[in-house]
């Protein structure tokens, strides 16, 4: 299940005791400024989180859906890479499941 942009305000506002509309300003000023840092490509790491950087992929054969190959060109990437703590809080998630 998703948690949509609406939901994640609501729980950011009732966890941190704040109001929603500070709680919107606050994501909103956060995802601002993470595109502003990775578009400058800058890495950005938050300790027992995880860094979100940019990465060239190089050029590649593809396939096309009715048949074929195609080049897909140099292009840049998004990636998160998560932290050991991150990591190990997930493992602990799913061994409970």
């Amino acid at each position: 299940m998703a948690v949509l942009k609406k939901e994640f305000i609501d729980r950011m506002a009732e966890t941190g005791g704040i109001t929603k509309k500070a709680a919107r300003e606050g994501l909103e000023l956060f995802i601002e400024t993470l595109m502003d840092c990775i578009c400058e490509n800058e890495k950005v790491m938050f300790n027992n989180f995880g860094r979100f950087e940019m990465k060239t992929l190089g050029s590649r054969k593809g396939r096309l859906p009715l048949g074929g190959e195609c080049i897909i060109p140099e292009h840049k990437k998004m990636k998160f890479y998560p932290s050991k703590t991150l990591s190990k809080k997930i493992e602990e998630m799913q061994s409970e499941d």
